[in-house]
């Protein structure tokens, strides 16, 4: 094949496009391409659990058949819809030389209403460290003002809070989490003291997938006149989130995670409650409601989208919202109930095995789609890529809080056989 066949070939592949179907008509033809070539159509009742045809899901993700990947609370791959989105709108806006800034109105619309809140509470981000960095920098903390996070976060979680403590004196509280999750609100409403002013935690911990009650701790924080933030990177897309139910001041993630947006994308919800006592980070271009240069007049827009400033990329955010789209095609709860399955298949593979130890709590309640293991007696971080050379299972290290584990994401493309292959390749390495 020669080199503009070639070329020719793969723009055809890539831009081929996807047209989503279900007994619910959530996808729209304005937003995707339709189906073309070998591509098939996701065909079944979302309100039929039973109905889902998971190897239809697989076959949307590019990455290849024996590659067992179970990393995706790192990094989600995009289904073909997403890169059909996001190259579409490339070549559209390159074509009209157009920023197409107002097309991502909608894009607003489905994020809010994803997380059952109002459009001018979302703002888009670049990441969830960016949009926790916004949090963190608009509520102009001063010295000796007293921020609790967790040993559970992650680097981007914690440096924004850091960082603070650095620049301005205030004063970061480092608390240890119960493993098993039952304890954790008693432990953070035992260090709020007087001085504590934020209360930084993550939705779902990056080090053993842990789920924090984040209704519960946010009702106990306004309780005491705290903010609370809430690091949703890898919460947002693994199950039902209802941000107007939970309540708090702000929640940041990656939509590149368990959505499977594009990368360089991410959410940031800023309560509508807190708008008017916080001024945004940077100011440009769509930060104001009011702007005049000759009278030196500007006047803050009244909505998380004022941290939206100057040109931004419009094609990936056009991606994220697909990526939306194809989430609401599946069904949010049965995302949920998959990752479910799957984390309880491998449980119950492991069970008799005590050498394998889990870190996740077990209960539903504390936990989610995402588990850690540790293996007793070895270097877990050495075993790690040692399964990603000889089995294709590509998982996560935790080195984080000195835990030395494995981190397994079970994600929709992820398949009964293959959580059957880890459980039996762990068993060999135990056996020796």
């Amino acid at each position: 094949m020669s080199k503009s066949s070639r070329r020719s070939f793969i723009k055809k592949n890539i831009l081929s496009g996807l047209f989503l179907t279900s007994a619910v008509p959530l996808l729209k033809a304005d937003s995707l391409l339709e189906s073309k070539g070998s591509i098939p159509a996701l065909n079944f009742n979302t309100s039929n659990y039973n109905s889902i045809d998971w190897q239809q899901v697989r076959e949307q993700f590019l990455f290849a058949k024996d590659y067992h990947y179970l990393n995706t609370g790192s990094l989600g791959p995009s289904p073909r819809v997403v890169i059909n989105t996001v190259c579409e709108n490339i070549e559209k806006l390159e074509t009209s030389c157009s920023h197409g800034r107002h097309d991502i109105d909608k894009t607003h619309e489905k994020a809010a209403n994803f997380l059952n809140v109002t459009p001018d509470e979302i703002a888009f981000t670049r990441n969830a460290t960016e949009g926790l960095n916004i949090a963190a920098r608009s509520l102009r903390l001063k010295k000796g003002d007293e921020i609790i996070i967790s040993t559970h976060e992650h680097v981007g979680g914690a440096s924004p809070w850091m960082a603070l403590e650095k620049d301005f004196g205030a004063k970061v509280k480092l608390i240890d989490l119960d493993f098993n999750g039952e304890n954790n609100l008693q432990i953070i409403k035992d260090n709020i003291t007087k001085k504590t002013k934020v209360v930084a935690f993550s939705h779902i911990t990056c080090t053993t997938g842990m789920k924090l009650p984040a209704k519960a701790i946010v009702e106990l924080c306004k309780s005491k006149g705290v903010y609370t933030c809430i690091d949703g990177a890898q919460s947002l897309g693994m199950f039902p989130i209802d941000l107007a139910d939970i309540n708090p001041d702000f929640y940041a993630s990656s939509g590149h995670k368990w959505l499977f947006g594009p990368k360089g994308t991410g959410v940031l919800f800023i309560n509508k409650n807190i708008i008017k006592e916080i001024d945004p980070v940077f100011a440009g271009a769509y930060t104001d409601s009011k702007f005049d240069l000759n009278s030196l007049t500007m006047e803050y827009r009244e909505s998380a989208q004022r941290e939206e400033y100057g040109t931004r990329n419009t094609p990936i955010t056009l991606g994220l919202g697909s990526a939306i789209d194809f989430i609401n095609a599946i069904g949010i709860d049965n995302v949920a109930k998959r990752g479910r399955e799957l984390v309880s298949r491998f449980r119950k593979g492991v069970a008799n095995t005590p050498e394998i130890e889990i870190l996740t709590p077990e209960s539903d309640v504390y936990s989610a789609s995402m588990i850690t293991i540790r293996i007793k007696g070895q270097d877990n971080l050495k075993l790690n890529p040692i399964l990603n050379k000889e089995k294709n299972l590509r998982m996560r290290g935790i080195y984080e809080n000195k835990i030395n584990g494995i981190r397994i994401s079970f994600a929709i493309f992820n398949s009964f056989k293959e959580v059957d292959l880890l459980v039996n390749s762990l068993k060999e390495i135990v056996k020796g």
